[in-house]
Parts: C-alpha cells; sequence; structure tokens
C-alpha cells in the first residue's frame, strides 16, 4: 500500500506540474492580453493627440479655415466646434514663434515667461508643418487637473514661422474603464448607460502618469488624478529604459491598495505612461480558476485512487494475513483450526493447499501420538519390569549377604574364636623353656584376632545384625563406628523418634547412608561427620554432612564427560529412585559435603 500511495503520488504530482505549467502559460496569456488592450489604449490617447494637432493646423488662417485674423481666440474657438476627444479637453491655446515668444494667448493657463515653452517650440520647430510633439502642462488650470501641452508647427500664412501650443486638461471619471465601450456614446467621452455595467465588470482602471509621477489622467473609482500615483515606484524602472511589460503590483509597507495586475506601456510621443489595472482576482479568474479545479481534481482523484487502491489492496493483503495467521497458528503446533479463507484467485489455491497441508500435519501428528503413546506404554512396562528385576535383584543379593554373613558368624567366626582359644591353651599349658614355641602361638593368636576381627567387620558390612534385631538408627551408628572411627574421624548420629519401616526400605536406606559413609572414609579427608534421620511430612529425611575436601558433583554423577564418575553415587540414586524419593547432593572445593534423602514413609504393616 505504501509504494501505491508513492506511485500515486508521483503521478499525480507529475499531473500537478503539468497543470500548473499550463495554467501558467494561461496567466502569461493574460499578461499578454493585458499589455496588448494597454497598447490599444495608449493607441486611442496617441489618435486624440495627433487629432488635436491636426484640428490645430486646420482651424489656422491660410488652411482653408475661417480666414480670420491669427488669434489664439480663434483658433481656441475651431476647437470648441469639433468632435471632443475622449480623455481630454482643450483649455488654453498659445502662439508662439520659432524663438518660443507668446505672440498672443487665448484661455487657460495664463500667458507665463518665454523659458516655460522655449524646450517643448524648439524641439517641434524640428518638425515639418503639422508635426507636433507632446510635453507636460504649462500651468495650473482652475478646477481641472493639467493633462498634457501639445505643441504644432502651423503652416506659414506671411507671418513667418509659427507655432501654436495646446493647453488640455484631463477628462477624468469615477467609473471603471472598458477599452470596448469607453466613449461609445456620439459627442460623448463617457460610457453609455448599458456599457456602465460591463465596464464595472471589467475592473478596469486607467492612468496616465507625467515623468515625475503625477497621475494627470485617472479613470476609476480609486484614481486620484493629479497627484502622485502610487503605481510610479514599480514603473520607474520601466520609465527610465522607455520599455513595457505586464507585471502584478503588490502593496508595500507604505501603500494600502488591493494588489492587482498591472499593464504598462509608454505614450508614444510624449514623456508620460499609460498604466492599466485591474483586480487580480477578475484578471486572472481563469487561472484561479483553472488552479483551484486541478487541486480539487487532483485532490478528488488522489484520495479516489487511493481508495479504489486500498480496497484493491485489502482485497488482496485480507486473505494474506489470513494465511498468515493460519501458518502462524499451524506453526504454533494448531493443526485443528481451519484455514478459512475463500478466493477465487491465486489466494485461494494457495489457501487450499494449506488447508490440505494442514489435513496432512494433523493426520500425521495422529499417527505420532499414537506411535508416542504406544512407545510410552511399552518404555513404561519395560521400566517397571526393569524397575521389578531390579528390586528382585537387590534383594536376592541382601539374601545372599544375609547367607554370607550368617555363615561367616557361625561357621568362619566360630572357627576363629575357637582357634583363638585353642591358642591361648596351648599358650598356657607350655613351659618356660618353650620361649620360642610360645612366641610363635601368641603370633599365631594374633593373626587370629585380626582374622576375627575383619570376619566380624565384614559381617556387619554383609548385614549388620543390629538392622534386624535395633533398627536403622542403631543399624547405622554401628557402621559408623566401624567405618569412621578406626580413620579418626568423629561423627555424631541424630534421630528423632522413628517408627520401624519395611525390611526393604530399611536395608535400602542403610545402603544408601552405608555408601555415603564409605566415601566419607575413604576420600573426604574429614574430621567431622554427622548424620541426621527426621520423620516429617509423611517422609523420611536423611542428611550427612562433613567437614572435607569435596567433590565436582556433575562430574561425580557423570553428568560430564569425566573419568571421575562415582558409580557408588550412581547406586545411591537408583536406590532412591526405586523407594520413590528424592536424592540431593551440594559439595564444592574445600567446603565439605551435603546430602540429603528424601523418601515417603512407609512403615511396618501399611
Amino acid at each position: 500500500m505504501l509504494y501505491v500511495a508513492a506511485g500515486l503520488a508521483a503521478m499525480f504530482g507529475v499531473l500537478a506540474v503539468i497543470g500548473l505549467g499550463a495554467i501558467d502559460q494561461a496567466t502569461q496569456l493574460v499578461f499578454q492580453e493585458r499589455l496588448a488592450t494597454a497598447y490599444t489604449t495608449a493607441g486611442i490617447l496617441e489618435r486624440d493627440l495627433g487629432r488635436a494637432a491636426h484640428d490645430a493646423v486646420e482651424g489656422s488662417p491660410g488652411t482653408g479655415g475661417s480666414g480670420s485674423p491669427d488669434t489664439a481666440v480663434t483658433l481656441l474657438g475651431h476647437f470648441d466646434e469639433v468632435s471632443p476627444y475622449l480623455f481630454f479637453r482643450v483649455t488654453g491655446v498659445w502662439l508662439v514663434d520659432s524663438a518660443g515668444r507668446v505672440a498672443d494667448a487665448a484661455g487657460s493657463p495664463q500667458t507665463p515667461g518665454a523659458g516655460d515653452v522655449t524646450g517643448l517650440v524648439r524641439d517641434a520647430s524640428a518638425r515639418p508643418v503639422g508635426g507636433y510633439l507632446v510635453g507636460r502642462a504649462l500651468g495650473p488650470v482652475p478646477g481641472a487637473v493639467p493633462f498634457a501641452a501639445i505643441a504644432v508647427r502651423l503652416p506659414d500664412a506671411g507671418q513667418g514661422e509659427r507655432l501654436a501650443v495646446i493647453h488640455t486638461v484631463s477628462i477624468n471619471g469615477s467609473i471603471d474603464y472598458d477599452p470596448q465601450t469607453y466613449g461609445s456614446v456620439p459627442g460623448s467621452a463617457s460610457p453609455d448607460p448599458a456599457a456602465t455595467a460591463a465596464g464595472g465588470a471589467t475592473g478596469y482602471h486607467l492612468e496616465v502618469v507625467d515623468p515625475n509621477g503625477i497621475a494627470v489622467l485617472g479613470i476609476g473609482s480609486d484614481e486620484r488624478p493629479g497627484e502622485p500615483s502610487h503605481h510610479f515606484s514599480a514603473i520607474q524602472p520601466l520609465v527610465a529604459s522607455g520599455g513595457a511589460a505586464a507585471m502584478i503590483h503588490q502593496p508595500d509597507a507604505v501603500a494600502s491598495f488591493e494588489p492587482h495586475v498591472m499593464a504598462v506601456v509608454p505614450l508614444a510621443g510624449s514623456p508620460f505612461y499609460v498604466v492599466l489595472e485591474q483586480p487580480i482576482d477578475i484578471a486572472l479568474a481563469l487561472p484561479n480558476q483553472l488552479r483551484t479545479q486541478l487541486a480539487a481534481t487532483i485532490a478528488v482523484g488522489f484520495v479516489g485512487a487511493l481508495v479504489v487502491a486500498w480496497i484493491t489492496t485489502r482485497h488482496v493483503v485480507k486473505p494474506t494475513e489470513q494465511l498468515t495467521a493460519a501458518a502462524g497458528r499451524m506453526a504454533g503446533g494448531d493443526l485443528t483450526s481451519p484455514v478459512g479463507v475463500q478466493a477465487d484467485d491465486e489466494v485461494g489455491l494457495l489457501a487450499e493447499s494449506l488447508e490440505a497441508m494442514r489435513e496432512q500435519l494433523q493426520a500425521a501428528r495422529a499417527a505420532s501420538d499414537r506411535m508416542q503413546s504406544e512407545l510410552e506404554r511399552r518404555v513404561a512396562d519395560r521400566t517397571a519390569r526393569l524397575n521389578q528385576l531390579l528390586g528382585q535383584t537387590i534383594d536376592a543379593q541382601e539374601a545372599e549377604r544375609l547367607r554370607l554373613a550368617r555363615e561367616l558368624h557361625d561357621e568362619t567366626a566360630q572357627s576363629l574364636a575357637a582357634l583363638t582359644i585353642a591358642l591361648d591353651r596351648a599358650r598356657d599349658q607350655l613351659g618356660a623353656s618353650t620361649t620360642s614355641s610360645r612366641d610363635h602361638i601368641a603370633e599365631a593368636r594374633a593373626t587370629a584376632g585380626r582374622l576375627l576381627a575383619e570376619t566380624r567387620r565384614l559381617i556387619v558390612g554383609l548385614r549388620p545384625a543390629a538392622l534386624d534385631d535395633l533398627g536403622l538408627v542403631a543399624a547405622i551408628r554401628a557402621y559408623a563406628d566401624t567405618s569412621l572411627a578406626p580413620e579418626g574421624i568423629a561423627f555424631t548420629v541424630e534421630s528423632s523418634i522413628l517408627p520401624r519401616l519395611e525390611g526393604h526400605v530399611e536395608v535400602a536406606l542403610f545402603r544408601i547412608v552405608q555408601e555415603a559413609l564409605t566415601n566419607v572414609a575413604r576420600h573426604a579427608r574429614a574430621r567431622n561427620a554427622r548424620v541426621e534421620l527426621a520423620s516429617e511430612s509423611g517422609e523420611i529425611a536423611i542428611t550427612i554432612d562433613d567437614d572435607g575436601i569435596g567433590f565436582a558433583v556433575d562430574s561425580g554423577l557423570g553428568a560430564t564427560s569425566s573419568a571421575e564418575t562415582s558409580f557408588g553415587l550412581l547406586g545411591m540414586q537408583e536406590r532412591v529412585r526405586l523407594l520413590g524419593g528424592e536424592i540431593g547432593i551440594t559439595s564444592g572445593p574445600q567446603a565439605g559435603t551435603r546430602i540429603v534423602i528424601r523418601v515417603p514413609l512407609a512403615t511396618e504393616g501399611t
């Protein structure tokens, strides 16, 4: 899904870039159209300036005019008779010679000093008859906004070279400017009523700016003719270079106006610039609408594509997740839950294969469980038989030991005792002269005594009579006395009141303690040993402690690959296991050894 989202984002991103490029081209076309409209408006204004110059030539004497004396009043009256101009009207006429001296004047403004018109007249004198130049207004006009001064070279009517300087004021308006309908009413420079609504819809504002940044003409609701133009700071680079451009005019920190599209073109034959402006929301309505539509289309398309992709992906991912969960259950050992995925595509085939595999695994597990149960039953039977055989072997071993102990006690020990007594009598009957014989008899007697002691020790080791006669504690104390005391090991045997146990249990416990004490005597190098017997919580607990050198328990029990395995310890474990008990052995270097044995309490008669 992440890859799909990234792909859709890339695709719609490319579409957005292409669409924005097309919208930018449309915006440039809007700028070009506004620039063409500004050029058209400048052309209309240039046409009217040319008409004014032409009317001045027609109204002068000697050109088919009235033939009246060449006076400024006559020429001014001629301007009143001709058709009005769209953006300005004539308020005064000066007649000047080539040196710039005013010969006659009529209207406003009043005649200024010669220096005010010298430059304009000098440049216009270089033009042919009818040629003209447009310059800044030469003075104020009461109640009006000065527009421009037009210097025209008049024909020679016998009065020498003459020029007419025509003074104009701007025709301003508060209604928006419409290039297609403005001045459509005959004899008027204002739009007709039907065109007013259309003009307002266009939102155009027209402004003519002189080189000093003063708005000499303003048509529009927020225009201020006669005051500094708020466009001048933006168009100064164009004024300096004489170029034309269309741009977006944004307000700065000082100015407060709505941003608008502005087309700026120079007015040919003059130092003026024509500024045609229109609000952005009108001028760029189509590009903005296209941009909004593009954003909405891309957003809706992207979201819709994501939804479709998500639905499609879920159609694939959900069965895949179910298959993954089913595989996880199977891996965890659950072979009873069906896969449960229904699909008509490749996922469905995979689900069917997985379900068949589950059924086969379930069947194989059932067969394996049956085989394992049968094997465990057989192992249990074999183990029971082995335990029975082992118990019988131990019982036979104990019976044989008892037989040997009795034979040794009844035959060998008695014979050795009789031999000792006979040797004593023989020694006593020999005279003093037979010292050598007495010595030999004494030596034989000592040997017989040692054999008797060893025989008795063997009898105790094979089957101590105290075990059958006095019980387990007395047998353990007797064995400790014969095995530990000769080695100089101090020992204690502690016990609570214990009931008599079954014979095979007492024999097994005695053999376990016997093996432990034998190890203490032979290997522990201990100085002290302790045996404690207690009856608690329905079991017999036996603890054997020593302060010897200790040993590695794992090695002694064969838990590691070592040659130090103790078969005596293994025998102890096996005897405890046969009694259904537990044995714990803790030991360490120079830390002594502790053996704790716990077996169920089974007394005689239970």
